[in-house]
């Protein structure tokens, strides 16, 4: 089991590496970058493929859309391969949870147009979040690669299990995250849950990035 982990993590360790590398060649900064929140489900669905659920769209009923309350949806894939993190130059593996926002008004127009309802360019990028691993030395180069656009601005350790959580702000102030690193091998808070623990292990990093101001 260790010699796999090791193997994953030197993998990952690779993988980061190039990334890096070529971003450093190519200049990529975060506004070159993807493009969230704010993009399309068939933006992501061109990077990372289909996404794991749901498997198809059902567009709400006209009577939700003409009542002008948002409408979400929650997309997952459950193992995205190059997913990168509040758009730095890195690229990681994991579950990606994504909330959507129909464009009710565009949807509602297709509607009397005599079209078919929702489709994946309908719905727009709310917050999105991944789940992974990481090594203590690819967590520090997250931490400096992120330095560049974004300021951390609180740091919450907590004990019971050890992790630390961190606040942090765009640049730009467009844009707000949060994320969490628990050191490896310390067991994660729902691994006892009976449901997630099992069916969705989050691994020892996350991630969550939205608008500034966003609910």
């Amino acid at each position: 089991m260790r010699t796999g982990m090791r193997q994953r993590n030197y993998t990952l360790a690779i993988g980061v590496t190039i990334a890096v590398g070529v971003a450093a060649i190519m200049g990529l900064t975060v506004t070159q970058a993807a493009a969230f929140p704010g993009e399309t489900a068939q933006e992501m669905i061109n990077r990372h493929g289909q996404p794991s659920l749901p498997t198809s769209l059902q567009s709400p009923s006209v009577a939700a859309l003409q009542s002008g309350k948002p409408n979400a949806v929650l997309v997952v894939w459950f193992q995205a391969k190059e997913y990168q993190p509040l758009s730095l130059p890195i690229k990681m593996e994991g579950r990606v949870v994504t909330s959507f926002r129909f464009d009710g008004a565009a949807v509602l127009r297709k509607i009397a147009r005599g079209e078919q309802g929702a489709a994946w360019t309908d719905v727009r990028s709310d917050f999105e979040n991944l789940f992974t691993s990481l090594s203590l030395s690819q967590f520090e180069e997250f931490l400096r690669l992120l330095k560049k656009d974004w300021t951390v601005v609180k740091k919450t350790p907590h004990s019971d299990p050890p992790y630390d959580l961190y606040e942090a702000v765009s640049r730009d102030g467009k844009l707000t995250a949060e994320f969490s690193f628990r050191t490896p091998g310390v067991p994660s808070p729902s691994a006892s849950d009976p449901y997630y623990g099992g069916k969705f292990p989050d691994g020892n990093f996350w991630v969550r990035v939205q608008r500034t101001g966003s609910s």
